[in-house]
């Protein structure tokens, strides 16, 4: 009964739901608009960039910093070389520190650049300066075809185009509201500090008011200036290694003996104060490194004590060796042990054997091979030994071991104090032997009560133990060896 009422309702049902589901026919075709909720309809952001902040970021924009550091600096450099200088000014440029700077900014040519400047004369006076560095411009040379499409017939030219002159770096620093040349800038100061060094008593008050509270900048960030001569280059090559060799207080004889064993022999040359060292000539150019090296090697007469011989032959290197022409020793009283312990042949050495307090022992074997072997790189045209404190009857036998151990030996001389000695008494001294054994069994005699002269087991063997020692090498003790070539002459005669 039931069913035939649901059933059309059911039907009915159907109809109106696929009714409503339809589009409008009276609309435009568009599916009706279903309202969102509000939560749904808020724009979406965009999304920031995510900094990089991981170490590995850090360490390579520190990298790329320091990059910058050193390339700035070395343009720094570069210009300290080749500026337009002032005649007065000595003082140094440095670059701030890192973390004074600020990292953002950067160290480029032709921007400001903050700068630490300190005056020499007053090293803890040091102020803050803004640079503008430009590097040298870059001139194209004109051409042939240019050169001669140039040339007006009523003014008389070269036939050939003039040689471009190399550009310098420019430096500029800021003063006031403006930019001033580093000349002018250099010169003003030091004429501003003038007054405090011709009155010292201003100097305290001024030293007071201009210090520095922050701390000295790195050496590594640093670059000197100083007054340039830049017709320096353009004299003759002889004139420019005079007044280098002047400038350094290169005569011919350089000491290099130390102090422990007495003063040095050449007093009056070692007090004077000479504008440059050594080592900064050498270091000034590549090319002066090359030209002079072999100059002062070959003129100049080395002087050593007791120690810093092997440690001058070592750093030299086997080139530099072969270069030197001249060694005086200043050995003293001492002297003949000395030349046995380390340049006596290997037979004479074995039969003394003086003790060396080496750790471990065999140190000093070690030693003795080594300055053995450097010195046959050495072609000596002269051998000089100051006898000052030299027993005379040890003359002879430290000739012929100091001649037997060099590569060549052109001739020797005893010197006194620096001076050329024409004694014919000690001339005679390395003239007059014959054999080893002959010196060897005087060595023994003279100094017999003396431990460190000899080893152990010789002492208690006596004379008669020395003497069956050298009677078992007979090829080498009993053979005589002639002249030593001991010669005399004037000071500052040229062998």
């Amino acid at each position: 009964m039931f069913e035939c009422v649901l059933l059309p309702l059911t039907v009915l049902l159907d109809r109106f739901t696929i009714k409503m589901s339809r589009p409008s026919s009276s609309g435009s075709g568009k599916s009706p608009v279903i309202p969102i909720p509000s939560t749904m309809a808020t724009p979406i952001k965009p999304m920031s960039p995510v900094r990089n902040n991981s170490p590995a970021s850090s360490i390579v924009i520190f990298g790329s910093q320091a990059q910058q550091r050193r390339e700035f600096l070395q343009h720094l450099t570069n210009w300290s070389q080749d500026h337009d200088a002032s005649v007065h000014f000595h003082g140094e440029i440095s670059l701030l520190p890192q973390r004074a700077r600020g990292g953002s900014r950067e160290l480029e040519l032709g921007q400001p650049v903050a700068c630490i400047l300190t005056d020499t004369s007053y090293p803890d006076a040091r102020q803050t300066i803004t640079i503008k560095l430009y590097p040298p411009q870059q001139h194209p040379k004109p051409s042939q075809e240019d050169w001669a499409f140039r040339r007006d017939s009523f003014h008389p030219t070269p036939s050939q185009p003039p040689t471009t002159k190399p550009d310098r770096y420019k430096l500029v620093i800021r003063s006031g509201s403006g930019w001033m040349s580093s000349r002018t800038y250099f010169s003003k100061l030091y004429f501003a500090h003038l007054p405090t060094t011709l009155q010292p008593h201003h100097a305290l008050s001024f030293y007071l008011a201009k210090r520095s509270p922050q701390p000295p900048p790195a050496a590594k960030d640093t670059t000197t200036i100083r007054p340039l001569f830049h017709p320096f280059p353009l004299l003759p090559a002889e004139l420019q290694d005079l007044i280098l060799i002047t400038a350094a207080g290169l005569t011919r004889h350089y000491n290099l003996r130390s102090n422990d064993y007495g003063p040095p022999v050449l007093t009056r040359q070692s007090e004077l104060q000479t504008p440059i060292s050594l080592s900064t000539l050498l270091r000034i150019s590549k090319h002066l490194n090359a030209a002079l090296t072999p100059y002062i090697l070959h003129s100049t007469s080395f002087h050593f004590g007791l120690t810093g011989f092997t440690n001058f032959l070592w750093q030299a290197g086997p080139v530099n060796r072969a270069c030197v022409r001249r060694i005086t020793f200043h050995f003293g009283k001492l002297a003949l042990l000395h030349c046995i312990r380390w340049f006596a042949p290997d037979p004479v050495f074995e039969l003394f054997e003086p003790p060396v307090a080496t750790n471990p022992r065999s140190l000093q074997f070690f030693w003795r091979a080594q300055i053995q072997d450097l010195l046959q790189d050495l072609r000596l045209r002269e051998l000089a030994i100051d006898v000052t404190g030299v027993p005379v009857g040890d003359l002879g036998m430290v000739v012929a071991c100091l001649r037997g151990a060099f590569g060549g030996v052109e001739r020797v001389v005893f010197v006194d104090g620096g001076n050329r000695v024409v004694d014919g008494g000690l001339v005679g001294q390395g003239e007059g032997v014959r054999s080893w054994r002959e010196m060897c069994g005087g060595y023994f005699e003279r100094y017999m009560n003396r431990a460190y002269f000899f080893r152990v087991e010789l002492l208690k063997e006596g004379g008669e133990g020395v003497g069956r020692i050298m009677d078992g090498d007979r090829g080498f003790f009993d053979v005589g060896f002639g002249d030593l070539g001991v010669k005399g002459g004037e000071d500052g005669e040229d062998g």
